[in-house]
């Protein structure tokens, strides 16, 4: 008896020395943790999620990495039960919604090794991360112009970017390819190219600022050899701030002759007069009156005359009714045609979408049981008929974010309660021109438009939409 206990001591005696020497072999370490790459400062905001990132290594191996910051209610442990020698943290954090911008945050980053030993790393995050992309001014030339090959400089470029913090500036198109490192808040851009060659000429400009937005818009221009165009527009409006400030409609375009010998020559645009002696001029770039305006010598009838400008005399439909305006450049002479429409007006006009709110009731409100049901014809909103044109209807809406549902703010037409057909959508879902009766493309909002009323002014007959700023 005295034998086995005295064997069973010494079992135990070794078992335990054994377990001293593993246990004095595990803090007997001398490494610490290393961050070997870190980031240690973090631009954000409010309720957005960003990720902790960075390397550490240990010879040890690493145990734990605590993340910490008791005023966002951050306490986040990593444990590692195979202890790596090398560790990649990547965790994302949500910053509260509560959290005031411009504010900053130190949250504490402690790594453990095998060994127990600690290192400790600070994060600084700032609550001011810029979102917001440049703003790009394009004062010349007016995009969609046409000019004249002369002994002059065709093109002028006058380009003025702003933002909080600009970085860099490019301009890019087949005459020059420019990359400029900037500074500070604005910066402006000039040039003046001579252009022999005639062609359509698109220069794309893009700037980026400090934090990586980027801001790109595109302007064309035309270079004639002689007055020949690929587009031709028609407007009763009288300056240009007029001509831009709707969401889209104006001016309206017209339709080029595909006659040989009249391509590029002679247009013809169909528009309702809604009042007597209405008023109208021929542009052949979309957005300005400049360089080209065309109207009418008040002392000749029928004769085209070319201005510069909106003071150039109009073109004249004497009655309230739709007409036929055709302009011809060969002999610089213009007709005006009254007509009667003979498709079938619609008893009712509906919008549907997502983001439009008359008065109070979005289109996402059903009209029978006041569900929510986004882009559906059950929740179309009804349009006013004019009282002079049954093919005429308008509407004044809100354009707003749709609460409490994910999607795109935007609409379609349709002229039926309890059917997705009829319907229109726009032929360009960027720049609308027209509506396409049974197909097109849904428009969506751009993000400049929300908060903002607008009248929408809808032509069944003509196929033509406009939304203005009211």
């Amino acid at each position: 008896m005295k034998t086995t206990k005295a064997i069973l001591l010494i079992f135990l005696t070794v078992f335990a020395i054994t377990i001293g020497c593993s246990d004095n072999d595990s803090v007997k370490v001398d490494s610490s943790p290393d961050f070997q790459s870190w980031v240690d400062e973090i631009s954000s905001l409010p309720g957005q999620t960003f990720i902790f990132e960075g390397i550490v290594s240990d010879p040890a191996g690493i145990k734990s990495v605590n993340l910490k910051y008791d005023p966002w209610s951050l306490d986040k442990t990593i444990l590692k039960d195979s202890f790596p020698e090398t560790y990649e943290l990547a965790y994302k954090f949500k910053i509260p919604e509560y959290a005031e911008e411009n504010s900053s945050h130190t949250v504490t980053v402690t790594v453990t090794n095998a060994g127990g030993k600690k290192e400790i790393k600070n994060v600084v995050i700032t609550l001011d991360q810029d979102v917001v992309n440049p703003v790009i001014q394009i004062a010349k030339p007016i995009n969609g112009a046409t000019v004249l090959i002369g002994n002059g400089f065709e093109v002028n470029l006058d380009v003025t970017v702003s933002d909080a913090e600009l970085d860099e500036f490019k301009i890019e198109s087949t005459l020059l390819n420019e990359s400029i490192a900037i500074t500070g808040t604005s910066y402006n851009y000039t040039k003046a190219l001579d252009i022999s060659d005639s062609g359509s000429y698109s220069f794309v400009i893009s700037v980026t600022d400090v934090s990586g937005n980027v801001e790109t818009e595109t302007v064309t221009v035309n270079v004639l050899n002689d007055l020949l165009f690929d587009a031709m527009y028609i407007t009763s409006l009288t300056d240009n701030e007029a001509l831009n400030s709707d969401l889209f409609g104006h001016p309206y375009v017209s339709v080029p002759s595909k006659v040989a010998g009249e391509d590029g020559n002679v247009f013809t645009a169909r528009y309702y007069s809604p009042s007597v002696n209405t008023e109208v001029r021929f542009l052949p770039q979309k957005g300005s009156f400049q360089p080209y305006t065309f109207g009418a010598n008040p002392n000749v009838p029928g004769e085209l005359v070319l201005g510069t400008g909106a003071d150039v005399d109009p073109i004249i439909l004497p009655e309230v009714g739709y007409y036929e305006v055709t302009m011809d450049l060969r002999d610089q002479s213009y007709m005006v045609t009254p007509y009667t429409p003979t498709d079938t007006p619609y008893d009712q006009v509906y919008i549907l979408g997502r983001g439009v709110f008359v008065g109070d009731t979005s289109v996402c409100v059903n009209n029978t049981d006041d569900s929510t049901q986004c882009w559906h014809f059950k929740s179309g909103k009804p349009f006013v008929k004019d009282a002079n044109n049954l093919f005429l209807w308008t509407l004044d809406v809100t354009v707003d974010d749709q609460p409490d549902d994910a999607g795109a703010n935007g609409f379609i037409l349709n002229a039926n309660a309890a059917g997705w057909a009829p319907f229109w959508r726009v032929d360009n879902a960027e720049a609308p021109e027209a509506t396409v009766p049974g197909g097109g493309a849904n428009y969506i909002f751009p993000d400049s438009a929300l908060g903002k009323d607008y009248t929408i002014i809808f032509d069944t007959h003509l196929n033509r939409l406009v939304a203005v700023l009211r």
